[in-house]
This record gives C-alpha cells, structure tokens and sequence, in this order.
C-alpha cells in the first residue's frame, strides 16, 4: 500500500472519528469500561484475552459470541443494547441524579470487606494485577456531601467559587496530577482524596514509606495510624477520623476497579458543577483531570479512553 493511499485512510478515519461514527471504545488505548465488559465476559465463558482494559481482536470476538448468546447483533461492539445486556451504564445523566446507591457501609462491613487480601471470590479485595471489577454501588450523596465539606473546609475549590483559597486549589491540582501511584486509584478515590488538603497528608505519608522509616504502608494500616494518633500529621488527620471515617475507608480501600463507573462519573462531576459531561468545552472548564486522563475534554464521561491503563495492587 503506497503513501498516498495510506494517507487517505488515515483522514477518512480522523473523519469518522470526529463525526462519532467510530465507537469509543474501538480507539486504541486503556478504556475501564471495557475492561469491566472483559470481566463479565470471561465470567460468562467468552474468553477476551488479557483483561486490560484494551479493545482488541480477542475481545471483539468474545463480544460477537456474547452477543451471539443473547439474540443481539453481532457486531462485535460494545453498543448501547450489549452494554445494558451486561449491566453496564454509560449514562451521562445520573450527574443531575446523584443517590445513595447503597447506604454507607458500617465498621464490620467494612472490616470484612478488607479481612482477605488477594481473594479472587472477592473483588473487592483483589489487588492483582489487572483485577477484575467488583462493580460495587456507592453511597452517592453521602460522598459528594463529604467532598463539599472537605473543598470548603480546606479550600479546594475552583477559582471564583465560594471559600476557594489558592493554596487549597494548589494541593488538589497537585494531588490530581500527582507521579505517586495514581494508576492504582480509581477516579472515585483520587477525587475524593485530593479534595483534603492537610489531612491527607498522614495518610500519603504512610502510604509512600515517608514518615514510616521508609516501609509503605497498605491502605487499612495507614488508616489505623493515623486515626489512632501513631503516625506524623496525626492532628491533621483526626478531622477525616471525626467527619467522615466509615466513607473515607469505603473509598479508599477499594482496589482500582471496585466501584461501579457511572456512579462514580456521577459524583465526581456533581461535585465539580458539571451539567453536560458529554460538553467537552464545558468538561475541561470545569473538571481538572487526573493524570491518566485523556486531553480532548471527554474525562467527564464514564466511557472514556484513558492515556494510562489503571491496575489493581497487592496491598
């Protein structure tokens, strides 16, 4: 094929792709969306390939057989009647619709949920590489009340809100941008994280081995020193262990594909005033993106290509 021709097709593409005539999820490149559809379809006997969240041939062919065992079209995507199918929502309108999909956890739950470490039967404490999605629903409004109480306590706002402070909109640019192991957090988590300011400061410190004689600390434990006092910043950080203890846990304990994606979308965009996250203008406005996120403006959506593939971790 001479360069002319590979030429045309490289525009006809660029084409299509601006007109939505390609599906999202055929682009190249690290997608959660379908990485939770390999999951569901390796559990149903359709085998993708490596789960990583990469659309590809093996996983195309596991849709078409999927697809092919509910009566839908064959058509190898993850269209909109194969997702619903899968109970997979890509809705961008839950934004205005935010609920406690389930209630806020209690201690023993959450102390259950956290009991074993790399337990294939459980998602929600499997840290392995590539670990499956748990799917879990999340206590929606209690969340994003949360995060408002942090941004106004600490600052974290936009510019022009009310009790923004430009060293708190510093920290959580720079905790949403962060080097330190964000492909291991889902975008629930590092939201809700990075709205904190100075309490999480003990909790960061722990984590990278800081303030701990240079041992990392898992996530349950950085926890526990912190909120019992043993750890540096301990002060600071009595204020998560007062305000929102049992959230802060829920959320962050979690592995990188534990939470249910539109519900996390949803909140996270609530939080940050976002009416339309399919409006890339008005995406890019008003959300700050995370590290991993794509550049186009569609890091409001559920559906999205991320620029680095998010893995779980051994805690």
């Amino acid at each position: 094929m001479n360069k002319v021709k590979i030429t045309i097709i490289y525009m006809l593409l660029m084409l299509m792709l601006g007109a939505g005539m390609v599906s999202i999820v055929e682009a190249a490149g690290y997608n959660p969306v379908v990485q939770q559809a390999q999951t569901q379809l390796a559990a149903s006997g359709f085998d993708p390939g490596v789960l990583d969240g990469i659309y590809g041939p093996n996983t195309a062919k596991a849709i078409r057989g999927y697809q092919n065992s509910q009566g839908l079209s064959a058509s190898g995507e993850l269209d909109s009647a194969t997702l619903s199918s899968m109970n997979i929502g890509v809705s961008v309108d839950l934004v205005n619709n935010v609920a406690d999909w389930r209630s806020v956890p209690n201690q023993s739950e959450i102390d259950q949920m956290v009991a074993t470490t790399n337990n294939p039967s459980n998602p929600y404490t499997d840290y392995r590489p590539n670990a499956p999605a748990a799917n879990l629903d999340l206590p929606g409004k209690a969340i994003l009340a949360a995060m408002n109480r942090s941004a106004d306590v600490y600052g974290s706002r936009l510019p022009g809100q009310p009790k923004y402070t430009a060293q708190g909109y510093k920290y959580m640019r720079e905790c949403l941008k962060t080097g330190y192991a964000p492909t291991h957090w889902s975008d629930m988590t590092i939201h809700y994280y990075c709205q904190m300011s100075k309490p999480r400061v003990c909790f960061t410190y722990a984590l990278s081995g800081k303030s701990t004689g240079g041992v990392k600390y898992t996530r349950p434990k950085a926890y526990q020193g912190c909120a019992n006092g043993q750890l540096g910043n301990s002060a600071d950080f009595k204020w998560v262990a007062d305000d929102q203890p049992l959230l802060f846990q829920y959320v962050m304990f979690g592995q990188t594909h534990a939470f249910n994606h539109e519900q996390e979308q949803a909140i996270i965009n609530a939080f940050y005033g976002v009416n339309n996250p399919a409006d890339k203008r008005e995406c890019r406005k008003k959300r700050p993106r995370r590290t991993e996120d794509p550049r186009d403006g569609s890091h409001c959506l559920v559906d999205k290509v991320m620029a680095t593939r998010l893995v779980g971790k051994s805690r």
